[in-house]
């Protein structure tokens, strides 16, 4: 797994949402999600596959793995 960029598509507040992009298997894919920081300060970040979940089991094998890729990549932009 390699993860290549990770972009931030849209912010509203605690809300974003955005695209990752990674190698896995010689095969480039691209994976949607969106973020929340709800009022009680609980993440929720939801990851959405091009295709269905079977067909890219990675996802769920890398999941920590992408879900950090992102959560820099929003920390990164709310730095000064």
């Amino acid at each position: 797994m390699q993860i290549e960029r990770v972009v931030i598509e849209r912010k509203d507040g605690d809300t974003f949402c955005g695209i990752l992009t990674y190698e896995h298997a010689l095969r480039h894919q691209m994976l949607t999600w969106s973020f929340h920081l709800d009022t009680e300060r609980k993440v929720v970040l939801l990851l959405y596959p091009a295709s269905s979940a079977t067909a890219y089991p990675e996802v769920q094998l890398h999941y920590r793995e992408l879900a950090d890729a992102i959560l820099d990549a929003i920390l990164n932009r709310a730095s000064p």
